[in-house]
């Protein structure tokens, strides 16, 4: 390797390092402040770098998010927890250890579950990602709960219903902290809530006797 080369990978590790020393800044400032009142002032300075340092790597602060959302997205799919859902040998405690891992992610990027609703009304850019995510997920839901129905876990139901299940399954996690917000600060409890609102009252209920004898192992 030349002396240009070595050159070349050092300045690229260390924008690479840059970058994500704005994002670390950026998720800790808007976890602990309204993420509408942060400037990108604010990000440089938390990362101890020049606003004109920060604007050669994002061009402003909605941009600055939505790779801090595409972070979290990749993250999530790292977990395959739909894929280990459908083949475990206890899918419910499968069900149970998922929530668990992506309630810690929840709470590393709690922002973005408070304030999801007025970050994608400013970014069109944001909300149509979200979207495409979002669609994403419900399928992959229903695809659980035909799942759990053709394994006899979950009692049966009308088709019809299936993908309306998912559609509220994923309300429920995806805003439940948008609700706790209104009240309160968002927390790793409001968080776990979450967890216990879906097993409690949208899923046990609906659980057959092999379901909730599946359910006591978890």
């Amino acid at each position: 390797m030349t002396l240009n080369m070595v050159r070349f990978c050092m300045t690229k590790i260390k924008k690479i390092t840059t970058k994500e020393r704005i994002k670390t800044a950026a998720v800790q400032l808007f976890n602990d402040q309204d993420s509408l009142s942060v400037t990108t002032n604010h990000i440089a300075r938390a990362a101890g770098i020049s606003a004109g340092n920060l604007y050669y790597h994002y061009c402003n602060k909605e941009e600055i998010i939505r790779e801090i959302y595409d972070e979290m997205s990749q993250k999530f799919e790292s977990f395959q927890s739909f894929e280990a859902i459908l083949t475990s040998e206890n899918p419910l405690k499968a069900l149970d250890e998922s929530f668990e891992r992506n309630g810690e992610m929840f709470w590393e990027y709690r922002f973005l579950m408070r304030d999801a609703p007025v970050l994608m009304a400013l970014d069109n850019e944001l909300k149509r990602v979200f979207v495409v995510n979002q669609e994403k997920r419900i399928t992959q839901i229903a695809g659980v709960i035909k799942f759990f129905i053709s394994e006899e876990i979950l009692e049966n139901m009308p088709k019809e219903e299936i993908l309306l299940r998912a559609k509220v399954y994923w309300f429920v996690t995806a805003y439940w902290q948008v609700f706790a917000s209104m009240n309160e600060e968002v927390t790793r409890e409001s968080i776990r809530e979450t967890k216990e609102a879906m097993f409690k009252i949208h899923l046990k209920p609906f659980l057959s006797e092999k379901g909730l004898e599946m359910m006591d192992r978890v």
